[in-house]
Order: C-alpha cells, then sequence, then structure tokens
C-alpha cells in the first residue's frame, strides 16, 4: 500500500489557548472521531497553522477543521468546526492551502458540543442587580464572571490580606465565560473582555464551559462608571461577590448574594437563574457531518401536519376524527402530502419518550358509594409506558366536554405511541418536528406544571432515541422553554433547533422568560444560543409582517403555527410571506398541493434520477404545487378570516400548544 506525507496548512485567527486540529474520514485522520483529533502546529505567521500526515494515495480522504482548547494529550474541548454539507478532500497537491471556515466561496462554521465538558448558565434579569449605596446612583454598571479555587475563595471572605487579583489571574485559557445580552448590538455571544458585560437589559447571560464543579466557586466582580463620565473612560471597581458551587444543587435555580465593596462593606445584592447542562455520556457525536445550522433555501413553505392530521379534542371546525399524536394521524398527514409532521415528546417515569401533548391523562374510577365515574388526573411523567398503554387513559378536555371515542382498528391508533415507534412506522419521506414539553414558570407566578423529571435526563433520553432511531430522516427540535433550547443545541451537533413563540396579545399566559415575549426577544436568543430559528404563531406575524424580513434577514429558519386560523387562505397567505414551514390541522382539508407527497420524497426521486452525487446539499426547485415566496417589494393579500379567540379556562394557566 502506497502513503506520501501530506501537509495541511490552513490561515485561521484563534485566540489566547486555541489550537487548529484536523479530522477526517480515513483511519489516518481519525475516523471523524474526537480522540482520532490531529493537532496542527503555529508557524511564524502567528494566524498560520500546519501539520504532515502519511496518507494512503489508494484511499479518499475527506477532512474538515477545527478550533479546539487542548487540557491534556488527547483530551481536547472543541470550540468550533467546520461544517459544509460535504467536507474538503484531499488532492494529489503534497500540500493544502485553506482558510478556516471557508470552503468553495462558502463560510459554515458551528460551535462545538459537550462530550466531557459542562456548561454553566447564569442568567440576569434587569432587577438582578441592586447596588443600595447612595455613591453609586445614576452609575452604568459591568459585571465580570471569573470561575476560581473555591478553597482560594473561601480563605479570601475570610482574610482582607489575600490578593484577590491572584484569584482572576489564575485560569488564562479555561474555563472559559462567555457573555450576551438581549439586545440587537449584544446578542452574540463573545468571550467576555477585561470588565465584562455592560448590565443594562432584560436578560444578560454569563456562560461557563468547565470540566466539573467540584472545588470551584463564581468570583462575580462589578465595575461602575458615574454619570456623566465618557464612554472612553474606563468603569471603575465597585465591589465583588462570591457563587459557590456548592449553591447549585439543581440543575436550575436562584442564587442570590450579597455585593461588598473593597473593605468587606455590603453595598448591594446579586439575584441570577442559572442552568446547568452536562453532555449526553457516551453518545459518541464526530465530525462527520451536522445539519444543526444548516437549512436547505429550497426547503421553503413547508406543509407540516399539527400533531399529524391535527388537533382532535378542539370544539372548532378543524378538528381531526383521528386521535391526534398516534401514528396514524401522522400517516393519515403523510398521505394527505405533509413534508413533516409536528408532534408532543414527553418521558414516561421508565424513561421512555413517548408522544402526548398535555402535562397530566384522566383515569376514571368509581366512588366508594358505587355512583358515577369520575376522572382523576394522573402527570404523564408518573406512570410508566406499560401503564400509559394499558389504562384507559382519557384527555382532560374530557372532563368538561365528555368522553369522545375514537376508532381504534390497529395499534397505530392508540394513544401514546413511543418516539422510537414513530421513527419507525412513520413514513421515512415524512420530516419530523419534534416539540420537546417541558413546562416553564408563567408571569402570572403560576406554573404550567410542577415536580417534573431532572431536565438533564428528560432531554438524554428524547435524545439517545433519536440518534439511534432517526436514521435520515429529516428532523427538527422545539420547544417553547428557550432553557431547553440551550440543553438541545449544546447536547448535540446533529439536528435543528426552533424556538416556539406565541408572541404579543395571544390570548394565552405569558411565560416568565423575557426571551419569548416577542418574536424579536426570540430572534436575538436564536442568536444568542446559535439555533435554527423561530416557530411563531400565525396571528402575531400576520399583525406585522415586516417581522418575517427581520427575522430572515438573521439568516434564522421561520416556521409558523396556525393556532386555530386552520384554513387555505391563511396557510397560502403564509407561504406567500416567505415563511420556511407551517404549522396547521386538517392536512386533508388545507393542503393545496396538485401532488399530495412530501417535498423529501420529490427531492429523494430527483436526486436518484440525476445521480448528481450531490448528496444533501442537493433539493428540488419545488413540488409540483408549491407557492413561491413572494418576490422582494410585493406584499400578499391578508387573509379576511376573522381570528377565533382561544377558549380558556380561567381556573387554569392558558398556554399555547
Amino acid at each position: 500500500m502506497m502513503k506520501r506525507l501530506h501537509k495541511f496548512r490552513v490561515e485561521c485567527e484563534t485566540r489566547q489557548g486555541e489550537t487548529l486540529a484536523v479530522t477526517g474520514s480515513s483511519p489516518e485522520l481519525g475516523s471523524w472521531s474526537k480522540p482520532g483529533l490531529i493537532l496542527l502546529q503555529q508557524t511564524e505567521e502567528r494566524d498560520v497553522w500546519e501539520g504532515e500526515v502519511e496518507l494512503c494515495t489508494e484511499s479518499v480522504h475527506d477532512y474538515r477543521y477545527c478550533v479546539v482548547v487542548v487540557l491534556q494529550p488527547n483530551r481536547f474541548i472543541v470550540r468550533r468546526w467546520e461544517t459544509h454539507a460535504h467536507p474538503r478532500t484531499v488532492t494529489g497537491t503534497e500540500t493544502t492551502e485553506d482558510v478556516f471556515g471557508k470552503c468553495d466561496g462558502v463560510v459554515s462554521v458551528q460551535r462545538g458540543w459537550l462530550t466531557e465538558e459542562m456548561v454553566v448558565q447564569f442568567k440576569l434579569r434587569d432587577t438582578g442587580l441592586n447596588i443600595w449605596k447612595r455613591k453609586f446612583a445614576g452609575h452604568r454598571f459591568w459585571i465580570k464572571m471569573t470561575p476560581v479555587d473555591q478553597e482560594l475563595a473561601s480563605n479570601h471572605e475570610h482574610e482582607e490580606s489575600l490578593d484577590v487579583s491572584e484569584l482572576r489571574m489564575r485560569y488564562k485559557n479555561y474555563p472559559i465565560v462567555e457573555t450576551a445580552c438581549l439586545s440587537e448590538e449584544g446578542c452574540e455571544r463573545e468571550v467576555q473582555d477585561q470588565f465584562g458585560i455592560q448590565a443594562n437589559t432584560l436578560f444578560t447571560l454569563f456562560e461557563v464551559q468547565l470540566l466539573s464543579l467540584t472545588n470551584v466557586a463564581f468570583l462575580v466582580d462589578v465595575y461602575g462608571r458615574a454619570e456623566g463620565r465618557r464612554d472612553t473612560d474606563l468603569p471603575d471597581h465597585v465591589g465583588m461577590c462570591y457563587i459557590h458551587s456548592d449553591s447549585l444543587r439543581d440543575t436550575e435555580g436562584k442564587v442570590e448574594a450579597t455585593i461588598t465593596s473593597i473593605k468587606h462593606q455590603p453595598i448591594g445584592r446579586l439575584v441570577v437563574d442559572y442552568l446547568v447542562i452536562n453532555p449526553v455520556e457516551n453518545l459518541n457525536w464526530d465530525f462527520s457531518a451536522s445539519k444543526r445550522t444548516m437549512w436547505n433555501k429550497d426547503w421553503s413553505a413547508l406543509d407540516v401536519g399539527h400533531r399529524g392530521l391535527g388537533n382532535s379534542y378542539t370544539n372548532a371546525q378543524h378538528c381531526s376524527n383521528i386521535r391526534e399524536n398516534t401514528i396514524a394521524s401522522m400517516n393519515d398527514a403523510v398521505l394527505h402530502g405533509a413534508d413533516m409532521v409536528e408532534f408532543d415528546v414527553q418521558v414516561s417515569s421508565d424513561l421512555v419518550p413517548v408522544i402526548y401533548h398535555e402535562f397530566t391523562l384522566c383515569v376514571q374510577s368509581k366512588t366508594k358509594a358505587g355512583g358515577s365515574d369520575i376522572m382523576l388526573e394522573v402527570p404523564v411523567k408518573d406512570l410508566t409506558v406499560a401503564q400509559l398503554h394499558g389504562l384507559k387513559v382519557h384527555h382532560p378536555s374530557e372532563k368538561s366536554a365528555g368522553v369522545k371515542e375514537f376508532i381504534e382498528v390497529d395499534q397505530d391508533h392508540a394513544a401514546f405511541p413511543t418516539l422510537e415507534s414513530a421513527l419507525h412506522r412513520v413514513d421515512q419521506s415524512c420530516g419530523f418536528n419534534i416539540e420537546v414539553k417541558f413546562p416553564q414558570k408563567l408571569k402570572n407566578g403560576q406554573h404550567e406544571h410542577k415536580d417534573m423529571m431532572e431536565m438533564n435526563l428528560f432531554i438524554d433520553q428524547v435524545l439517545r432515541t433519536v440518534f439511534a432511531h432517526g436514521q435520515d430522516r429529516k428532523i427538527v427540535f422545539s420547544t417553547f422553554a428557550p432553557d431547553i433550547c440551550s440543553m438541545l443545541i449544546n447536547k448535540q451537533n446533529r439536528y435543528p433547533v426552533l424556538l416556539l413563540t406565541q408572541g404579543v396579545d395571544s390570548g394565552y399566559d405569558d411565560f416568565l422568560d423575557p426571551r419569548t415575549w416577542t418574536i424579536q426577544a426570540a430572534q436575538q436568543f436564536c442568536q444568542m444560543a446559535g439555533i435554527q430559528g423561530i416557530s411563531a404563531r400565525a396571528d402575531d406575524l400576520i399583525r406585522d409582517t415586516n417581522q418575517i424580513q427581520n427575522v430572515k434577514s438573521k439568516n434564522l429558519v421561520l416556521f409558523s403555527w396556525t393556532d386555530h386560523r386552520n384554513d387555505k387562505e391563511t396557510v397560502q397567505y403564509l407561504k406567500e410571506l416567505g415563511v420556511d414551514g407551517i404549522i396547521y390541522d386538517r392536512m386533508d382539508q388545507n393542503n393545496s398541493k396538485q401532488v399530495k407527497e412530501s417535498i423529501f420524497l420529490t427531492e429523494t426521486r430527483r436526486k436518484g434520477a440525476s445521480d448528481s452525487g450531490h448528496g444533501s446539499e442537493y433539493s428540488p426547485a419545488s413540488s409540483p404545487t408549491r407557492s413561491d415566496p413572494a418576490s422582494p417589494g410585493s406584499q400578499p393579500a391578508a387573509p379576511t378570516v376573522a381570528p377565533e379567540p382561544p377558549k380558556t379556562d380561567s381556573s387554569l394557566p392558558v398556554t399555547a400548544s
């Protein structure tokens, strides 16, 4: 077997502590695995890295570059990596001259994913920093967060003589702290600078990437600039506090700390929410491919079946006669031309992901007196999958609206199909929009649902199932919970994530999290978290269609859920506005396609006929009746259908579905 020495040479701007590495398809290049990464050496030209590898001349060697932080030999943290649909290929030349992230004129770079490291997010609200000392009235404040050795931090809290600058300087390359805020200018995460980030928005994020919380404390420095001082003036050090890791007992929560001056006098209070994100153990994502932030430009105006063929418990005309969120409902939507189906996933008490919308179900029970049956609500999370399949269960709406009977000719019509069964039994040409159901706190102080399963454990079960059984199906995750978005995007490198938002004046109860309040806030969070895009309520998009172009201008994908606007006119209007995917009920009534098939089936057929070899980057222009988005400058006419207000029960929190 003939071999030759090949030199990889790449230009890349790096930060302190970062190193370039190469990975590839062949064993010599590590077979796309993280342990097989080959480190390059920095040349005298500071932004140029190179390295030589002996390669077999008879093999094809595809490769990608990535930027890593080296902790120990063969122990790396992936900071960012190239994610083009088609990787680079070693040619016959002895040296490749590349620019990191740019291949054939196309730039495609993503952040890494968690493997052995973890992420801790601290989330500061606009009222979270309170400096009560009068001399600082009118100041603008900056906050900087630094991971430090907990033992040294404890000593400093009791000994004025210890120089705290030693704590600030101890960690230079790792852990890594990045900051962002919910604003147009500051929503991109950046490694924090000398004075951290200005605390003047509804939401400020501190994201710390580290190996373990053991023996770690977080030193929080507060800097201030008095009113009237120039922007070029350096802010003054106002005070500091510590957040100790033993106060982060749960996956999510709130911590408070007293801010003290350099003389250890209390001058204020800091309150932050936190989130701890752990990697999925023994799940080996690799560098072979990623569609986490890749969206084919021709995947526009997708028809997405809501809960399959549609909501089956509403009193509206668009109510489906097939039970929602079942295999049968999904396959029926496919038969009527769905490109994707949207459905809701929760996790049973024995850790099996199941498909169901509500957080609770109802079971019937008789009273001691032998009177009529009563319905008792039971959380889905408290039952095993065998119990969910074995019990005669009812939807919570049936307590007041009466029992609704569905035809159950086979298992495909039964409630609570597992996610695994859906991945195998729903037509493979149909894409999945998997909504991850996890409750949040509402603005009015109530909770959608309490005492849920630990968040990391919950998400890991869903990801394991999709990783094992997803095959080549087009899959996108969505959720109303921004923290779930953060978990999904950090734990895997393969699938896109969308944040669901109900927008303003929805008729539903607002969530407490400001990242969910408006389409603009959702857009800024997408840029902050590095997720694919937004799934917005149709009424809010139609209220101000300029929001669509605003989202598109940020290279984000935009889906829309029609809610009660389930009619052909609204679906068509959203397509003409350029929405990428429309989620609606009754695919059998509201889909205008002449050829009732998924765009992904059409794509596969055309790809096979062309034999072009273009792989996943190839897409058809459209299916035969797919409407083209409105051309720039044109404005389609809005549908005349009047909105039907959501029906609410004043005794319960009302949230979007």
